[in-house]
């Protein structure tokens, strides 16, 4: 393949990317007690306890977010407040309710 085609490839690609929200974008961004664990969210990463997980990709609508990641798992935040939010495991369909906790 050619170098100007992989260029024009690569442009395509990130132009139509979702790119990843900032953090005054994130209203989930901060630590939440969901009851089995805490879960720590920034604007850019989620951390289950296991070790912070890179957000590839944010689709927001009405509210809620779908937070897509590596290997095609997917988590969704629903009914997000300042003191509250759902969980949901698009795998297992897991969800808790979610308490934020203070920093």
């Amino acid at each position: 393949m050619r170098l100007d085609m992989i260029a024009s490839i690569a442009v395509i690609a990130l132009a139509t990317t979702t790119p990843v929200l900032a953090a005054g974008d994130a209203p989930y961004a901060g630590r939440w007690d969901c009851g089995v664990a805490t879960f720590s969210f920034t604007a850019d990463s989620y951390d289950a306890g296991e070790g912070p997980m890179p957000i590839r990709k944010v689709e927001k609508q009405d509210g809620n977010y779908i937070l897509s990641f590596d290997g095609n798992y997917q988590i969704g935040l629903s009914s997000v407040t300042p003191t509250s939010m759902q969980w949901l495991s698009m795998a297992s369909g897991d969800m808790f309710d979610c308490k934020r906790l203070k920093p």
